[in-house]
């Protein structure tokens, strides 16, 4: 159900910017005027597209769960050569996509119009024709960066408002999941169906698993029981059920199976981890700091499976195939945080969404785990072989 000017008044969270949205469409033939004076050419057809930019949020599971639709992309348009402006943790996990020209790693915050210095002028540079916004909350930076880029094609999603700086406008299709929003672009862009899967795509190499391997190897990993890697800590602000929904699901799962336990994160998730591990009733091995985005897949591969917040390593986990369980962000819809793959689970029940945080815990304290508990020693058991013989990411 649509409104004024294409707008989806379900995809507003709040009413106050549902009423912000309409009044930018108020003022659409005039930021339509100024985008299109601003530019340094005219719009044109896809088909005529070179050179392109994409820009979104630059957290690394948004970065990653857009990873699916780059290839279709590039085989859609073979003549427009692709950039991915991102932050620099996040481009790691773009190193060695063939379907990007050029990784771009000048954000330095979660926006794409806050840049590192000297980051717009390195951006003017190289003169693109095209820019595709596919940030679904916060669109607006996007826009601004786009038309202050003065790129002529500017691709984005118009249901939040602000249309008129747009003039290749893409609907979300919305409620999906947030991989398929951006899939949901390149079909519209290029009049394509959307029917390719969402799993994202890494391409570990060499060095990655020779890294992998080094830390594994460190760790005592020898072979004799399965290994789940767990990701316990998240940078989200709100959503996230309480750690120790997740650590009782753990230890539960260890009294049912004998398993090793692999505590991973970021440099900075270290004195958070610590706690983690000395909460445990048994010994679990830190690995964090170790390994960059690649290597920390090269390393999942080797894992039996994932138990993690909806957070990068899910994705993560995602694109090397590896069994995840994940307690998804509940502050947000059920469809557009839930499972997208085929091999990940979602350990919460489905009738919860939209949460206050007050919410979420009361919800995160009255949930049996039991099904959780079973969904986990069932994938570890499952995963167990699969990580005696992975295959390579790229071919997932």
């Amino acid at each position: 159900m649509r409104g004024i000017s294409g707008i989806d008044p379900r995809a507003f969270r709040k009413r106050r910017n549902l009423w912000l949205a309409y009044l930018s469409e108020l003022a659409s033939p005039v930021l339509n005027a100024a985008a299109t004076m601003a530019a340094r050419g005219r719009s044109s057809p896809p088909s005529q597209w070179r050179n392109g930019l994409i820009v979104g949020h630059n957290h690394l599971g948004d970065v990653l769960y857009r990873t699916c639709s780059l290839e279709p992309l590039r085989r859609a348009l073979p003549e427009c050569s692709w950039s991915y402006l991102t932050s620099p943790v996040s481009a790691q996990a773009l190193k060695n996509n063939a379907s990007l020209l050029e990784i771009l790693p000048f954000a330095a915050g979660e926006d794409s119009w806050k840049l590192r210095h000297g980051g717009f002028l390195e951006l003017s540079a190289r003169r693109f024709d095209v820019v595709l916004c596919t940030n679904t909350l916060r669109h607006y930076p996007d826009f601004a960066l786009a038309a202050a880029l003065r790129i002529p094609n500017r691709a984005g999603y118009v249901d939040k408002g602000l249309s008129g700086m747009i003039n290749h406008p893409v609907t979300l299709n919305f409620p999906a999941s947030y991989p398929a929003y951006f899939r949901s672009m390149v079909a519209q862009i290029a009049n394509i169906p959307p029917d390719w899967p969402l799993r994202p795509k890494v391409f570990p190499d060499a060095a990655s698993r020779s890294q992998a391997e080094a830390a594994w190897l460190e760790a005592g990993f020898d072979g004799s029981r399965p290994v789940l890697a767990c990701t316990p800590v998240t940078r989200q602000a709100s959503g996230d059920a309480p750690r120790d929904v997740l650590l009782s699901i753990l230890s539960r799962a260890r009294d049912v199976l004998d398993f090793d336990v692999a505590l991973c994160g970021a440099p900075e998730d270290l004195d958070q981890l610590r706690l983690v591990s000395h909460a445990l009733p048994f010994e679990a091995k830190i690995l964090a700091g170790r390994l960059d985005v690649l290597a920390f897949a090269a390393l999942l591969e080797k894992c039996a499976a994932l138990l993690t917040v909806d957070s990068g390593p899910r994705h993560l986990g995602n694109a090397v195939g590896l069994p995840v369980l994940f307690t998804r962000n509940l502050a947000q819809l059920r469809v557009e945080t839930g499972k997208y793959c085929e091999t990940e689970t979602d350990v919460f029940p489905d009738t919860a969404e939209l949460l206050t945080q007050r919410e979420i815990e009361r919800f995160a304290s009255g949930v049996s785990l039991d099904a959780a508990v079973a969904k986990v020693v069932t994938a570890i058991r499952d995963g167990a072989s699969r990580a005696s013989s992975p295959v390579s990411t790229g071919d997932r």
